[in-house]
């Protein structure tokens, strides 16, 4: 099973494992290229890393540079607090992460010169069973998986980021991957720094910022293009999970197909079903209900905007192109003492054309204005 996470399967501290460390899924090939600023593009993941820690070894590339790397990454999930903190205290050396499994806890802070923006990584240490199979024997053979978290802490916010992953948590015969519950940790992530920054933040309320102040200022409204994907919701007894599968830029299927279709039929027992401006007012009032006002627990939604071009010259098709703001699925966190991802605020991030949960995070502060 292949992990997206660093696992230790007994490395050796020191350069074995730094080599190992880099190789892993915690960086890309990208970044571990940029660290080296020279040598062939076309070495495999494995090799570049090798020159990446032969570098740090001979002191010709810092721990600070390859963190600072490390922690730039754009990941998958992203959970956002506001408000002020007092300090940024000196926790544990992250230099200790390059070249060894370390103990669970806070590392950091990692900063950049002339940079009021710092950043501490939160270690957790998950054990792995793994089952192999040799000889017609079965046997269950464990390794230790480093889960991190990172934290950007600034004036006005701290944010953690993190990449989840697929486990074996237990030994049994029969082994099966499971996934990592990090929606019972990070609460608790939160508490801790806020213990060591005498922080006072707190979650910026998603559901409102989402479906009413940026529904309001973007949804309908030129030249922004707001596409519903999937909306997870319960009231009086009634649970709805519906996705927007293969979103296409003229037809949009899911939920704005049912909308549609309820809509039609409403105007159609009112003999109304020929005005095409109220099948749209229809529409857009049962959207509402579904995605607003039905208990919803999260929601996902694209959001882009059209660039017009000036040059008369282009063809009509050519004149503009869409730019890509955001896109996540933003769990609400409506549900404090629930066992599932409910009870906590945070985003699923969209890497590539969206950022990931850097992307995502800038723009939130834009609408936050912060």
């Amino acid at each position: 099973m292949d992990i997206n996470a660093f696992v230790d399967c007994g490395f050796s501290p020191g350069s074995e494992f730094c080599v190992k460390f880099l190789s892993s899924k915690e960086f890309t090939v990208d970044i571990l290229q940029e660290l080296i600023l020279s040598g062939k593009r076309n070495l495999r993941k494995h090799e570049v890393a090798s020159r990446v820690a032969d570098a740090f070894e001979k002191g010709k590339l810092t721990s600070d540079k390859i963190l600072l790397a490390y922690v730039k990454q754009p990941r998958i999930w992203l959970s956002i607090k506001i408000g002020l903190h007092l300090c940024t205290p000196t926790l544990n050396s992250p230099a200790l992460l390059l070249s060894e499994f370390g103990e669970e806890g806070w590392y950091g802070p990692i900063q950049e010169s002339n940079q009021k923006k710092k950043w501490y990584i939160r270690t957790y240490k998950s054990i792995d069973y793994l089952l192999t199979k040799s000889g017609g024997t079965s046997q269950i053979n464990s390794r230790n998986i480093r889960w991190s978290i990172i934290a950007e802490v600034t004036e006005n916010y701290v944010a953690l980021s993190w990449d989840g992953f697929t486990f074996s948590p237990t030994a049994q015969e029969r082994v099966e991957s499971t996934q990592f519950p990090f929606w019972q940790h990070i609460p608790g992530f939160f508490d801790e720094l806020a213990k060591y920054c005498d922080g006072q933040w707190k979650h910026p309320n998603l559901q409102k910022i989402i479906l009413h102040d940026m529904w309001d200022k973007y949804l309908n409204k030129s030249p922004y293009r707001w596409k519903h994907l999937r909306v997870r919701a319960e009231a009086s007894g009634l649970v709805i999970n519906a996705h927007s599968a293969g979103v296409q830029e003229v037809k949009v299927e899911g939920l704005q197909a049912l909308s549609r279709h309820i809509a039609k039929s409403i105007l159609n027992k009112l003999d109304l079903v020929g005005d095409t401006n109220k099948i749209e007012d229809v529409e857009d009032a049962i959207l509402l209900i579904l995605i607003k006002e039905w208990g919803t627990k999260s929601y996902e939604f694209q959001l882009e905007r059209e660039v017009v071009f000036d040059d008369i010259e282009l063809d009509r098709s050519d004149k503009y192109q869409l730019e890509n703001l955001f896109k996540a699925h933003c769990y609400f966190g409506l549900k404090p003492n629930s066992t599932t991802q409910d009870c906590l605020e945070h985003l699923k991030c969209i890497k590539g054309y969206y950022g990931g949960s850097i992307g995502a995070l800038e723009f939130l502060l834009r609408e936050l204005r912060l």
